[in-house]
């Protein structure tokens, strides 16, 4: 498996949203040939590969298959000169986690011992790791570490998720050591929002989300930052996981420890694709009260102006939204029951924010 420009160009062309034809195309074409005979599938469709070594092996690795594609189908990518991976037009590029895949696919032909867990479901609310998490605690129960490859930019290792601890300082800081190099440059980020490995914090010491070069997920400008996913992976393959400490007691409640697990619970009664575009808003919510407001005002301009939503997120891109307005959007997001109270929400902090900014 070569990173060429011609297979990321085909790799990434897959949209792939959870159950659909193109997303077990994909898993078909990409994933399981890597695999031969020795995985193994579980009820809701996660995808497992035993690669440890022996009874010193307690490390496990997580990305999902799936993307926030509304419709299943196949899309056209392009790679600039400066290797940024886009989508030529359209819809988001599917790096989030088309990236975390490669590295789990890379550390699999590299040998590294470890479990391998490739999940269903995630942008659902991480439907495969809940499965994991309520099915199998047997199987956590055998690791020191999780870690995912589904982090936004190029310098993260997630100490927080979901408003709580995850890992510990000292195994961020030792895998913040490790991951760096000339190349690289990570460091310990406590403004993780939710990805798999938020599921399995009360059996798994640290849980972490490691930054794979993407940006603007789950947008049409999304981009990968290929250079830096090669160094990546060129990274992962040389480090010796099982050296990395084991400081947290998932037993122990963290002072700081707020996680809420509600707000990522998927309900059957919303499997009519609701809860998707619901949990989409709601991250983007989150992240803005943390200070990245890009992606919860690209979701405004979509609400304000359909018709021409780059148009109007290029009027709106740099709106302050002041924190008490974002935390209110945040709780009528959380308990909207349709995508149109979704929208309303929406449309009520971009005019609440104009009548308190006098924006224009």
């Amino acid at each position: 498996m070569k990173l060429t420009n011609k297979f990321i160009k085909e790799f990434f062309s897959y949209k792939r949203p959870h159950a659909s034809t193109t997303e077990q195309d994909w898993i078909e074409r990409y994933i399981l040939p890597e695999l031969g005979d020795a995985w193994w599938q579980d009820d809701a469709g996660n995808i497992h590969y035993d690669n440890r070594q022996d009874t010193g092996s307690r490390t496990l690795f997580t990305a999902h298959t799936d993307t926030v594609h509304p419709k299943a189908g196949r899309q056209k990518v392009a790679v600039f000169k400066d290797n940024t991976v886009h989508v030529d037009g359209g819809e988001c590029l599917g790096a989030d986690d088309g990236a975390g895949v490669l590295v789990l696919l890379s550390l699999i032909k590299a040998n590294v011992p470890a479990y391998y867990v490739l999940t269903r479901c995630e942008e659902r609310g991480g439907v495969g790791a809940k499965h994991l998490a309520d099915t199998y605690p047997n199987l956590l129960s055998q690791f020191d570490r999780a870690i995912a490859f589904d982090r936004k930019g190029t310098s993260s290792v997630i100490t927080h998720q979901g408003w709580g601890r995850c890992c510990s300082d000292a195994f961020a800081d030792a895998l913040s050591n490790a991951l760096s190099s000339d190349e690289l440059m990570y460091a310990p980020d406590d403004t993780g929002v939710y990805t798999d490995t938020a599921e399995f914090i009360g059996s798994i010491p640290e849980c972490t989300n490691i930054s794979v070069g993407y940006m603007n997920e789950h947008r049409p400008n999304e981009t990968l930052d290929l250079v830096h996913l090669k160094a990546l992976i060129r990274r992962v393959k040389s480090i010796d996981w099982e050296s990395l400490p084991t400081d947290r007691d998932p037993s122990v409640p963290d002072p700081d420890d707020l996680y809420d697990p509600h707000y990522y619970t998927w309900d059957a009664k919303y499997d009519d694709g609701y809860t998707h575009y619901n949990v989409q808003v709601f991250d983007a919510c989150v992240d803005a009260i943390g200070g990245d407001t890009g992606e919860l005002l690209y979701h405004i301009a979509c609400v304000v102006n359909p018709a021409e939503p780059d148009e109007m997120y290029a009027l709106i891109w740099d709106m302050p939204l002041p924190m008490d307005l974002l935390n209110q959007c945040r709780k009528d997001i959380d308990f909207a029951v349709n995508d149109d109270a979704v929208e309303q929400a929406l449309y009520d902090l971009y005019q609440d924010a104009i009548a308190v900014n006098t924006y224009h």
